[in-house]
């Protein structure tokens, strides 16, 4: 009680000094609400891009929300301008972009759009943990190099100028693995539908077979690999305007273990056979109107999708999933945001490999990253006031009109999780299943080039643990 009653004060606190910011807002109407610019009508009589040797025109001008020859008042085309350079900036094609006017003869201007291409091709070496995350790794693996994949990924982003991508993975070590992947989100002229293609084949010595006082429980093998599986899909997606997307995948997953894998967890596939397959359709839609992706300060996302995996076999799964965040933007370059994810999978008897809930990939309660929480039913709420305390332009003293600097925003946090999980065949020790989990602390995150965001935060749990976590995203 002691624990909760400090996890409490502490979100007391936060949303006391959330209400406080939100209170001290003057209200104003912005400036594309004065009635003499929305009582004006500007033609745009041409609209040039520059900055793009590699993207196509007509993928920068597919953002851009103001048409050639159409008119205007000039409301509207102050309040364009500003979506439409928030649009370039989320289709990761580009380090920078600005979009302005230029021209303006009696009631015709000119529309100039420049961007600053990335660098799309990143053949790299990889080595990288195989744990949930770093923390992991360094805390409770001691920073072991037999948990470690090394190989060779290339990425490349923007191959033929439309925005696709395509993805090579070989690895070794931990584990053997060879993916492919390639998306093209543009394929008709319209440029609103997509498709993709997934090829996965992995092997390991080591399986995940179960969870115990909220650790994976593994099994390793040093003489011969004991898990298999395959994969690949395919996916169609439809974008019509800029914020929202809808996406259909097909997938036929193939997986083999070893015997022991079975012996020691009778429930890892619901089934008695050592291999089992089945289809996979999914569908999802996004609706991501926020300012900056990567890091939104200003704005609301929803993303829900449904899964169906198998039709009558061992694996028979339906899942429902929902994620939703808002954001808003205080005085005093403070920032709030609001939000979580909740997730649904009937039959709740399902076997080991469709039951990971929370401390997987970005699902998990801050301050929790040592444990996982296995379940069928539940989701978490996070929230986080943040403060920019500076910014630098790091001067490379490379002669580039991209890379001569490279930004750095910085911005302290306090932040306030909480969630719970059902897990209707919980198991002795697995104390964090069925009751209700909160978590919180401070922070710092550092937003850079490129969509990297390095978060820094020292977190306490309702067990009354305290420690530092780092996490890191992948552009």
């Amino acid at each position: 009680m002691r624990g909760f009653r400090t996890y409490c004060i502490f979100f007391t606190v936060l949303f006391v000094c959330c209400y406080s910011l939100r209170a001290q807002e003057i209200v104003e109407k912005p400036y594309e609400e004065d009635p003499v610019l929305k009582k004006s009508s500007i033609t745009i009589r041409d609209i040039h891009v520059s900055g793009n040797r590699i993207t196509k025109k007509y993928v920068v001008l597919r953002e851009v929300i103001l048409l050639k020859g159409s008119a205007y008042s000039i409301s509207d085309i102050l309040a364009n301008i500003k979506t439409s350079r928030q649009n370039l900036m989320n289709t990761a094609l580009f380090v920078d972009a600005t979009v302005n006017f230029t021209k303006w003869e009696n009631d015709s201007i000119d529309i100039v759009v420049d961007v600053k291409e990335r660098w799309y091709y990143w053949p790299s070496p990889v080595f990288r943990p195989i744990d949930r995350n770093w923390n992991v790794w360094i805390n409770q693996y001691s920073v072991s190099f037999d948990r470690v994949n090394y190989g060779i990924k290339f990425l490349g982003r923007n191959v033929t100028g439309m925005n696709d991508k395509i993805n090579i993975i070989l690895l070794n070590g931990y584990a053997r693995q060879i993916a492919v992947n390639y998306f093209n989100p543009y394929l008709d002229k319209k440029l609103i539908h997509g498709f993709g293609v997934d090829f996965a084949y992995s092997k390991n010595r080591e399986v995940n077979y179960s969870t115990r006082k909220n650790q994976q429980s593994f099994y390793k093998n040093e003489d011969k690999f004991i898990r298999e599986q395959f994969y690949l899909g395919l996916s169609y997606s439809y974008r019509k305007g800029s914020v929202s997307r809808h996406t259909v995948r097909l997938g036929l997953v193939i997986d083999n273990v070893d015997d022991t894998i079975l012996s020691l967890n009778p429930k890892f596939f619901n089934s008695s056979a050592n291999t089992t397959r089945y289809p996979e359709i999914q569908y999802r839609y996004q609706y991501l109107g926020v300012n900056y992706i990567p890091y939104p300060t200003i704005g609301h996302t929803l993303d829900f999708y449904f899964l169906k995996k198998g039709f009558g076999g061992p694996v028979d799964l339906w899942q429902f999933n929902v994620k939703a965040y808002k954001h808003w933007t205080l005085p005093h370059k403070f920032y709030y945001s609001l939000g979580g994810e909740a997730s649904l999978k009937l039959p709740f008897d399902q076997p080991y490999i469709n039951m990971p809930f929370l401390g997987y990939g970005d699902a998990y309660l801050r301050g929790m990253e040592y444990y996982v929480v296995d379940g069928v039913a539940g989701g978490f709420i996070r929230n986080t006031l943040r403060k920019e305390v500076g910014s630098v332009k790091w001067k490379t003293g490379i002669k580039s009109r991209i890379y001569g600097e490279i930004p750095f925003r910085f911005f302290l946090k306090g932040y306030g999780d909480f969630g719970y999980v059902y897990n209707k065949f919980n198991t002795t020790g697995n104390i964090l299943s069925n009751r209700f989990l909160y978590s919180g602390g401070f922070g710092l995150d550092i937003v850079t080039i490129y969509d990297i965001v390095i978060r820094l935060e020292y977190s306490f749990n309702q067990l009354n643990e305290r420690a530092f976590f780092f996490h890191k995203n992948d552009f």
